[in-house]
């Protein structure tokens, strides 16, 4: 047994001189008793060690030297560091900050244990950044999970993960980093049209306001809006300014409008103005805080996924990396916003009633009825009580109705169309059919009161149920066709994600940025951008209106997440 008297002395030794073979030798140790030694009483003294946030670093480092039998990691192999030095470089195409990783960028050579740590520690900090993001999603956009157990699992399952990654490097560093870096084709291709963008685009003059420009117009402002759209490629190079806001020009803002958001109308109103005036330096961040977006979906997803973007209004269905499934939804309205969540889709309803939920007859439908004596039989609405039996609406006083609910019967008209897919929630919300097919013909679709209403939604509900029998399949098509209600399990039901990122990339590779309708763009890039540059000024970046909105709104009014009973 090894006295902690020599403990000590191996300690100050290789404190004063790092001279690991001869105290060895002195000592007469074998060397991994002594490489084990030094590194259990480095982890203890040694300072300035890089952070994580789903793990601490002692166990993440105790653990990664574990796994290698006290095997120092840098000092062995001297390729391994400026490999390490070149991925943490690509980093920044991840849209991550490269200061975070400036001790291991400068290091030069290893000549103690401490620093064998705290290269490590930079390169544990680094994976987990790639694979599970550079901020705790928890504490920025939490989201309501329906599988406590598999959450708490995933804590509690950071730390080795994380080292089986680091582990990775023993044969490569550079592919400890592939496996890190999220393999979700959203976040590839966002990746790669991050890379393209000039990260030192200059301030451009800003368009002014002025009258909405349409068709043939003739206006100042014109040049001002094709040099921006040239700069940006959306017009050929050697291109000349118009006379007038020609067909050429018109076809620029369509193009641009579509990869911002906009309803493509080519006509420069408000909102087109103020998008070609967004800084250069603020769409760049736009992008980043998406392509941390993504990471937080990619650590948390399955291999069968329903994913859903409410800021985005689309939904894709994947197995593994491939989507197999995609289609446009419509979201809430940000007055009623869809939360964030992860469930799974277990049953769905063919033919659905409606009950209209409490904040719905609240708001919407009380004061149309005290309005309009008509309104229930317009809207084929029946009065029940709370055990579904008939009630005489003619019998309440709608100024205070109690004890009653509001039904629609299953039917053309029905808000949840002919399909519902239910999952666990304690929102009351789902995904459904609508009969307002209209909507997702407009590039801003949060239109609902929280629900995701689904184009095609049939053509999903047949993927959802390809392990029906033929003729289980044959009755529900039936069924679909008839105003029979039935439910229907879906065994072994997709994962249900629904988030909130707005930047892809377009099928051209260029970067589209979406509309931002629950406004949490603000207080995420406001944070980010703070990682690197700390004092920027706050007129630098996109401001944070007052209480009412965004992130900070929604946590303090709704604790995390929208009321219940809202679709």
């Amino acid at each position: 047994m090894i006295s902690r008297r020599t403990i000590f002395f191996l300690t100050a030794v290789w404190f004063a001189a790092p001279l690991q073979g001869q105290v060895a030798s002195e000592i007469a140790l074998p060397a991994s008793v002594l490489q084990k030694i030094l590194m259990q009483t480095a982890m203890t003294h040694c300072a300035d060690m890089a952070t994580l946030h789903s793990t601490s670093m002692e166990t993440a480092l105790t653990d990664l030297y574990v796994r290698r039998d006290y095997a120092p990691l840098w000092q062995q192999d001297a390729a391994r560091l400026p490999t390490l030095q070149s991925e943490l470089r690509q980093l920044d195409n991840d849209g991550l900050w490269l200061v975070d990783y400036e001790y291991a960028l400068q290091a030069t050579q290893m000549p103690d244990m401490c620093q064998e740590l705290r290269l490590s520690s930079y390169y544990l900090m680094a994976l987990e950044h790639l694979s599970r993001g550079r901020l705790p999603q928890e504490l920025r956009e939490p989201q309501w999970q329906a599988d406590t157990h598999a959450r708490d699992a995933l804590v509690e399952a950071a730390s080795a993960e994380l080292v089986e990654l680091a582990l990775a490097g023993d044969t490569s560093i550079t592919n400890a980093f592939s496996q890190a870096r999220p393999s979700l084709n959203l976040y590839t291709d966002l990746r790669q049209s991050y890379a393209r963008l000039d990260k030192h685009a200059q301030p451009f003059m800003t368009i002014p306001a002025g009258l909405t420009i349409r068709a043939g117009a003739q206006d100042t402002r014109l040049t001002q809006i094709f040099q921006r759209l040239l700069s940006d490629g959306y017009l050929p190079t050697g291109s000349q300014p118009p006379a007038n806001y020609d067909v050429t020009l018109q076809q620029a803002v369509r193009r641009f409008q579509s990869d911002n958001g906009l309803e493509p109308d080519g006509i420069v109103g408000v909102q087109t103005r103020a998008a070609l005036n967004r800084p250069p330096a603020q769409r760049l961040l736009q992008v980043r805080i998406n392509l941390e977006r993504l990471r937080w979906i990619n650590a948390q997803r399955s291999d069968y996924l329903l994913l859903v973007n409410s800021a985005g209004a689309s939904v894709r269905l994947y197995r593994g990396d491939e989507i197999i499934w995609e289609s446009r939804v419509q979201t809430g309205r940000p007055s009623r916003p869809t939360p964030a969540l992860i469930s799974s889709i277990d049953r769905i309803t063919l033919n659905p009633s409606w009950t209209m939920p409490p904040t719905i007859v609240r708001e919407d439908a009380l004061p149309q009825i005290r309005r309009n004596p008509n309104y229930l039989q317009e809207k084929n609405l029946q009065v029940l009580d709370l055990q579904g039996r008939p009630v005489d609406p003619n019998t309440l006083d709608w100024r205070n109705p109690t004890g009653v609910m509001l039904r629609q019967p299953p039917g053309p008209t029905n808000p949840l169309g002919q399909v519902v897919f239910r999952l666990d929630n304690p929102f009351a919300i789902f995904l459904h059919d609508t009969p307002s097919q209209d909507q997702f013909a407009k590039s801003s679709r949060s239109v609902s009161s929280g629900c995701v209403r689904v184009e095609n939604a049939a053509q999903l509900a047949d993927l959802l149920l390809t392990s029906a029998s033929a003729e289980q399949r044959a009755l529900l098509l039936s069924l679909q066709e008839s105003d029979v209600t039935r439910e229907v399990m879906v065994p072994g039901g997709p994962q249900l994600i629904i988030a909130y990122w707005t930047a892809e990339a377009g099928a051209d590779g260029r970067s589209v940025l979406m509309q931002d309708p629950y406004n949490l763009d603000p207080a995420l890039m406001n944070t980010f951008a703070r990682i690197e540059r700390p004092s920027m000024l706050p007129s630098m970046l996109p401001s944070e209106h007052a209480a009412g909105t965004g992130s900070d709104r929604l946590i303090s009014e709704r604790g995390g997440f929208p009321d219940s009973n809202s679709c």
